[in-house]
C-alpha cells in the first residue's frame, strides 16, 4: 500500500525501509542484546567512517537525541552554572535547551549577512565586550547549510573557547569537501525522524575530536560508570537505542544518495523560482566553500508578504511552515530569566521572511511542478515565455 502523503518524509521513509524494523527485532532477538549491544557499536564504527574523509573522529558515542549530544559535548567542554556560551539566535530551540540544561548562560550572536549561520563578525564584537569570558561557542549548521568554520575555529583559538558543531539539520553537508563535524572539539548530530538521517524514533551522537576526551564521553552518557561500573566523573542516562541502531546502520548506507536527491529536489525548485528574484525571493543555495544537504528548502520572501503567503497556501493544501516563528532570544522562558536582548537586527528581520517549502528525497518532479505552480499563483506571478527559455536546462 502507497503512503498516503507524499510530502511526508518519516510516513514516505517509514514506507520505503520499514523491514529494517523487522531485522532489528530479528538481531536483538538473535543476540539477546537490548542496550549498548553491536547494533550500537557497529553504527558508532560506521558513522565514524562515514565521517573520517581526512579528519577521523576519536569517538562516536551513540545517546538518545541530539540535544543530550549537545549537552554532553557542552559539559565535556567543562561549561557549568553560569558560564557563558556563544550561540545563534536563529536556531532550533533545541539548542538553548541543551546551554539551559548545563545551568549556562547563552550569549546570542546574530545571523550572516548572506545565509542562516551565526554572524563571524558578530561573535567577534561579542567576544570584545566586558564581561566574562565565554567559554564555548556553538556553531549550528542550520538547514543543512554549513557555518563559516575557519573563521569560527580561528576565533575560538584566539579567544581561547572551544568550538561545538551542532550539526543536527546538516548530515551530509559539506565544508571545504568534508562533512560538518569534524572541525569542532566535539559535534552533535540528531536522527530525529525529519533528519536526513532519520530514524523511526529519537537518537543521536556525539562525535568527538579530540582523543584526550574519547573515554570521558563514553563515560559520560552512562551515569559516569568505567568498565567496573563505578561512577568515577558526572554522567547521565542517554543510550542510545538498540534497534535504532540498527536501523540507522542499515540507511547510512543509503544516506549519499538521498542527499544527492535532496540537492536534485532544491535544483528543480531554483529551475522554477529564480524568476522570483526580481520580486525579492532568495532562493538558498551552495556557499563558497560549502556544500547544501538540504535538511530544509527555506526561501525569503517579502516580510509584508509572507504571513499571507504562509496562511493561503496552507488553506489550499500547499506543505508551507516556517522554520522557526521565534528565535531563541525571543523565546519567553529565555527572557522571563535573561531579560530582552537587542542588538540581533538580520535576525530580527530575517524571522519576518523565511518560509519553507517541502523538501525530501522522495519527491518526484511532477510533485515539484504542482508545488511551485501553486506557489506562484499565490505571489501573483506568470513566468514569461522568455523566462523559460533563459533557464537552465531549457532546449
Amino acid at each position: 500500500m502507497a503512503a498516503s502523503d507524499p510530502f511526508n518524509f518519516p510516513q514516505q521513509d517509514l514506507h520505503r525501509h520499514g523491514g529494517l524494523v523487522v531485522d532489528a527485532i530479528e538481531r536483538m532477538r538473535s543476540s539477546g542484546q537490548l542496550i549498548l549491544g553491536e547494533g550500537v557499536t557497529r553504527f558508532e564504527e560506521a558513522f565514524a567512517t562515514w565521517l573520517a574523509q581526512e579528519r577521523p573522529p576519536a569517538a562516536v558515542v551513540g545517546v538518545a537525541n541530539g540535544t543530550d549530544a549537545l549537552e554532553l559535548a557542552l559539559r565535556g567542554c567543562g561549561v557549568g552554572p553560569g558560564d557563558r556560551v556563544v550561540m545563534p539566535a536563529h536556531t532550533a530551540y533545541a539548542t538553548t535547551a541543551a546551554v539551559l540544561r548545563v545551568g549556562a548562560v547563552p550569549l546570542f550572536a546574530d545571523i550572516a549577512a548572506t545565509g542562516h549561520g551565526i554572524a563571524a563578525d558578530h561573535v567577534r564584537q561579542l567576544l570584545q565586550e566586558p564581561g566574562p569570558r565565554p567559554k564555548a561557542l556553538i556553531a549550528v549548521h542550520l538547514y543543512g547549510e554549513a557555518c563559516d568554520l575557519a573563521e569560527l575555529n580561528a576565533l575560538c583559538d584566539e579567544h581561547g573557547l572551544d568550538l561545538i558543531e551542532d550539526c543536527a539539520q546538516a548530515c551530509g553537508t559539506l565544508y571545504r569537501g568534508e562533512p560538518v563535524g569534524s572541525w569542532g572539539r566535539f559535534a552533535a548530530f540528531s536522527f530525529y525522524p525529519t533528519k536526513n538521517l532519520a530514524a523511526f524514533g529519537d537518537g543521536g551522537v556525539l562525535v568527538v575530536n579530540r582523543p584526550g576526551d574519547a573515554e570521558a564521553a563514553r563515560r559520560s552518557r552512562f551515569y559516569g560508570w568505567d568498565g567496573r561500573r563505578q561512577a568515577v566523573q558526572f554522567g547521565v542516562n542517554s543510550r542510545l537505542d538498540e534497534l535504532q541502531a540498527w536501523v540507522l546502520l542499515g540507511k547510512l548506507d543509503h544516506l549519499r544518495r538521498q542527499i544527492a536527491d535532496r540537492r536534485q529536489v532544491a535544483r528543480w525548485y531554483r529551475e522554477r523560482l529564480q524568476h522570483l528574484a526580481s520580486d525579492g525571493v532568495v532562493l538558498p543555495a551552495d556557499g563558497p566553500d560549502w556544500e547544501h544537504s538540504y535538511h530544509l528548502y527555506v526561501i525569503q520572501v517579502p516580510c509584508e508578504q509572507r504571513d499571507r503567503l504562509l496562511q493561503e497556501g496552507r488553506s489550499k493544501g500547499l506543505p508551507l511552515a516556517v522554520h522557526y516563528p521565534l528565535a531563541c532570544h525571543q523565546q519567553p522562558y529565555v527572557n522571563e530569566r535573561f531579560g530582552p536582548q537587542a542588538g540581533l537586527p538580520r535576525t530580527d528581520e530575517r524571522l519576518g521572511r523565511i518560509l519553507s517549502l517541502p523538501l525530501h528525497p522522495y519527491l518526484e518532479e511532477r510533485q515539484i511542478d504542482a508545488v511551485c505552480a501553486s506557489f506562484l499563483a499565490l505571489v501573483g506571478r506568470v513566468v514569461t515565455d522568455a523566462e523559460l527559455a533563459a533557464a537552465p536546462g531549457a532546449s
